[in-house]
């Protein structure tokens, strides 16, 4: 059968999915090199389908949200003029795609919690509608997203979101921090294209506007505004570039991306660019373990703000620090995790991993110099570890739990919990 399909000229090679309960076929066609027909039939443009090409394309599905596992078969018909009709065979085992939203960590006197949900195969297309709300601090937040990356079939897509963030931040100034009451409310609006599969570039605009209220410290006089109250324009520009291969509870492959943005506030001069790396690494190891990587680089117009925009936080970079308990205008965050598969149940439903992780980061103070990234007291170096419990049969579906504690004072803990990997 292999034979006659590397030598027989294919008149038409059709591939037909099974097991689609709500994945479109549109949203397979968009995702992979097949060509919707105008009967809504699924055929290979390239008609070149061999052993290589299908199993590559299985890896393609996998790597997808929508599906856990798919499985081909081949059936061929020689015709008398020597074509051969063929049709492949696809039985897909499709994710569970609707996830809660669930999150809780800090430290003490500076905690926060998330409850919402996301749906990332909104309509059976790969649309994401996501939506949350958060308590920092007893500050309220939410978000609501809606991303559709192929518009109508095509490699053209849009975003549009509405987010309140608010918390309790500490704003440094030169003669002392100060606590202030932060919120930022913002809509935006973004377009993108994906020249490839797993290439994205994006392009967005927001409107928010910032406020900062000062904390009351008894009779203390304290430096600083008591109120500001500050509206901005925001413009991004963004590329991706995805080349991680899934494999049950592991990943394998790197993935880049890339952000810049400018930020405009009205009737002021406090205009800024910020722009930042993201790199990640995954590397199979053995039967068991994986090895993931994550280095951020960002950098920003180095304005001698107390408001400056790349944040130490637990929820995002350095695990048991806290929420938001410093800033800077630049940044250089390394995360090493290493995970161990521990269990997995016979039916391949369910598995766990125990996880060591390491992250070291270093910030530039407002208006500093880069050399100051490399100064003692600039360097935030946490170690800890975690446990991971995964869903199978769902995309990035994990309930983690890590615990870690500053190398240079251990008075300095946390706790963080959250739904997915960290990265």
């Amino acid at each position: 059968m292999l034979f006659l399909l590397g030598t027989c000229v294919s008149a038409q090679i059709q591939h037909d999915f099974t097991n689609l309960a709500r994945t479109r076929v549109q949203y397979i066609a968009a995702r992979t090199d097949l060509e919707l027909t105008d009967q809504n039939e699924l055929q290979d443009i390239s008609k070149n389908t061999g052993t290589e090409q299908l199993d590559a394309m299985r890896q393609t599905l996998v790597n997808l949200p929508a599906f856990t596992d798919a499985r081909w078969e081949l059936d061929i018909k020689i015709n008398k003029d020597g074509t051969a009709d063929t049709l492949v065979n696809w039985t897909v085992e499709e994710s569970r795609t609707i996830f809660p939203i669930l999150s809780i960590g800090g430290v003490r006197g500076n905690t926060y919690y998330q409850v919402g949900f996301n749906d990332i195969h909104f309509r059976g297309r790969g649309q994401e509608l996501t939506a949350f709300y958060q308590n920092n601090d007893g500050e309220h937040n939410y978000l609501v997203l809606l991303r559709n990356q192929n518009y109508r079939g095509s490699r053209w897509g849009y975003s549009l979101e509405s987010r309140r963030y608010a918390a309790v931040e500490p704003v440094y100034f030169p003669e002392a921090a100060v606590d202030y009451r932060y919120s930022n409310q913002s809509f935006g609006a973004g377009v993108s294209f994906a020249p490839t599969i797993g290439q994205s570039l994006t392009f967005g605009l927001t409107t928010f506007r910032e406020k900062y209220r000062k904390i009351e410290s008894g009779n203390l006089e304290t430096p600083g505004p008591d109120f500001v109250s500050l509206q901005k324009y925001l413009v991004k520009m963004g590329y991706s570039r995805n080349r991680t291969d899934r494999f049950a509870e592991r990943l394998e492959g790197t993935h880049h991306e890339s952000n810049v943005q400018a930020v405009r506030t009205v009737g002021g001069n406090d205009n800024f660019l910020i722009a930042w790396h993201d790199f990640r690494y995954f590397q199979l190891l053995g039967n068991r373990s994986n090895l993931a990587l994550r280095l951020r680089t960002g950098l920003s117009s180095n304005n001698e703000s107390p408001f400056a925009p790349f944040v130490l936080d637990s929820q995002f970079n350095i695990r048991g620090s806290g929420n938001r308990i410093d800033r800077g205008t630049a940044q250089l965050v390394l995360n090493l995790e290493y995970r161990y598969s521990v269990w997995r149940d016979r039916r391949e439903r369910f598995a766990a991993q125990l996880v060591g992780f390491s992250d070291l980061g270093t910030w530039r103070s407002p208006g500093g110099e880069l050399a100051d990234l490399w100064e003692r007291e600039s360097v935030r170096h946490f170690l800890g570890a975690g446990v991971r419990l995964i869903s199978l049969k769902a995309h990035n579906a994990v309930l983690r739990i890590d615990y870690g504690v500053d190398v240079t004072d251990r008075r300095a803990n946390g706790v963080v919990v959250g739904f997915g990997q960290y990265f």
